[in-house]
């Protein structure tokens, strides 16, 4: 995938807070951790078309391999997300498709988004 800036068809490279988001949310040891972070400076990302910052993600299967999953599509990592004041406001889910990242979503229950804060300093405690 060269890095020429977003493609005709909506894909473009990880933006930062995309990336950083990632990275966090990955940041466990595991097997499947390692590999799908490995995946990250492979990925690209297209809105999903909704007022969220919810992203698809697309991998470069030709520069790095899937990682072994026990379904097809599997939430692979997670977080609460959390406002300026720490207060609880959501969830942030990571899924994987086949071993690949696939979406990054955002259920911002209040709508507000992650306001003064960017995008991977709106997640509070991690799961998996």
């Amino acid at each position: 995938m060269p890095d020429d800036g977003p493609s005709r068809d909506g894909w473009e490279p990880l933006g930062e807070d995309v990336r950083r988001t990632l990275e966090l949310l990955l940041d466990g040891d595991s097997d499947v951790y390692r590999g799908l972070r490995a995946q990250i400076p492979h990925a690209e990302m297209r809105g999903s078309g909704c007022a969220c910052p919810c992203v698809y993600l697309r991998v470069d299967t030709t520069a790095v391999a899937a990682v072994s999953t026990e379904k097809a599509y599997a939430v692979v990592a997670g977080a609460a997300l959390l406002d300026a004041e720490g207060g609880h406001q959501g969830e942030a889910t990571l899924f994987a498709f086949h071993g690949l990242l696939a979406d990054l979503q955002f259920c911002d229950w209040e709508d507000r988004g992650p306001g003064p804060l960017r995008l991977w300093e709106w997640l509070g405690f991690r799961y998996s």
